[in-house]
């Protein structure tokens, strides 16, 4: 124990312990323990050394999860035995456990589970919120009648000209980004409770009055469109308008896995032309690179011809546009965003019933069923997580996929 008591050049001895890396975040980032014991005396130094000695025990097994209790502060001692001065690190650690920054806690979770930046951006953005609506930045003093009040705020308040938000939108979206941080923290032993875990948002049922897919119709007006010249438009705008709206209708990816699309991920393997979706370009939902065959119809039109003409790096926008470039740029989704102002504000689809964009991917699902193709090779085209534990042995070979994209058949822009 004579290990923590160390004398300074004045003669003072001195309690001094490290706090052990592990535990260090609990405790706000404390690294040591370091007070006087206020006297020359070795031997009435040894003495008062034991008390701290057991007192800082006791933290680390707290910090380290070994006591269920809340974190304790050091035990009582007479105060003829112990300096005065002393009192300075029990108050400044009792003060570092008895609170949690939940904003620390949601940076410590998006550091170690590595959150995409896109998500851990819009996260930030509800803690915050929440935050704010509290009054306070201490986990532990959350209730589960803070987040029962703040749900119901949510559901009501209005944001700038738009609508309250959708309950679905508050569950899924506000509570899950709090319940997630917090579900990290009561792993990691910084809280002993979830409180987001027993609040409830009742999401009534939407009335289904079509189908997801977009129709023929609806087909006819956006590939017509994109095959008309936009002059105004950069030369990246106007790739987008032109071949996106085709990729995924031969894909049945989503629009932001093709918005981040590169020259380099569009190669041939084996004697097929692929296409190569991958999280190296950017968001893929899955964090799971795979390779779809390019459709014949789009190598006739040319979509090899004109990539092959482009430097390296994104085909559907320039970096160099961005404002603030980082990992977790917008440009992407915005991509799509215009793509979809596009499709409702100048080609007339206006049915809110459909998403212009993801409807490419139900209607390449309702293909895929039409053809009969087997449900694991439409799945392994679109991206879609195994349905069971046998879905995850072995690969779906490159070969079948090319014979699912080749029976899809041509899109015709003509009336029937």
């Amino acid at each position: 124990m004579s290990t923590h008591l160390y004398r300074r050049s004045g003669g003072t001895y001195y309690f001094r312990r490290a706090v052990p890396f592990a535990v260090r975040p609990i405790l706000n980032g404390r690294r040591e323990w370091v007070t006087s014991l206020g006297t020359k005396d070795r031997r009435i130094a040894k003495r008062i050394l034991p008390t701290l000695a057991i007192a800082t025990d006791r933290i680390i097994q707290w910090a380290e999860g070994n006591c269920l209790e809340p974190c304790p502060s050091f035990p009582p001692v007479k105060a003829e035995e112990i300096p005065t001065a002393l009192t300075d690190i029990w108050t400044a650690t009792d003060a570092k456990c008895a609170s949690a920054s939940l904003t620390k806690l949601f940076e410590a979770y998006v550091a170690e589970q590595r959150i995409k930046p896109n998500t851990a951006n819009e996260w930030r953005v509800i803690i915050r919120k929440l935050v704010a609506f509290v009054g306070h930045d201490d986990a532990k003093r959350l209730q589960v009648l803070d987040i029962d009040r703040w749900r119901d705020h949510l559901l009501v308040e209005r944001h700038g000209e738009k609508l309250a938000r959708e309950p679905g939108t508050v569950r899924d979206k506000y509570l899950s980004a709090v319940r997630a941080t917090l579900n990290w923290a009561v792993e990691k032993r910084y809280l002993t409770k979830n409180v987001v875990t027993g609040v409830v948002v009742r999401v009534p049922r939407k009335a289904l009055l079509r189908q997801r897919d977009l129709t023929e119709e609806e087909v006819r007006a956006i590939l017509s469109g994109s095959l008309k010249p936009y002059p105004k438009l950069r030369l990246e705008s106007g790739l987008a308008r032109r071949w996106i709206p085709w990729i995924c209708a031969y894909t049945g990816a989503r629009v932001n896995e093709i918005s981040q699309l590169r020259k380099e991920d569009v190669f041939s393997q084996d004697g097929i032309d692929v296409i190569r979706i991958t999280p190296e370009a950017g968001t893929v939902k899955s964090d799971a690179a795979r390779l779809v065959p390019l459709h014949p119809h789009l190598i006739e039109q040319g979509l090899l011809a004109v990539l092959n003409q482009r430097p390296l790096g994104p085909v559907f926008y320039n970096p160099e546009h961005a404002k603030k470039p980082s990992p977790s740029n917008r440009y992407i989704k915005k991509v799509a965003e215009r793509l979809c102002a596009w499709i409702r504000d100048d080609l007339g689809i206006v049915d809110p019933n459909v998403q212009p964009n993801h409807g490419w991917r139900h209607r390449f699902k309702s293909i895929m069923l039409d053809l009969g193709v087997p449900e694991r090779i439409g799945d392994t085209l679109q991206g879609h997580a195994p349905r069971s534990v046998g879905q995850t042995y072995g690969n779906v070979p490159l070969k079948a996929l090319k014979r699912a994209i080749d029976a899809i058949p041509m899109i015709s822009l003509e009336d029937t």
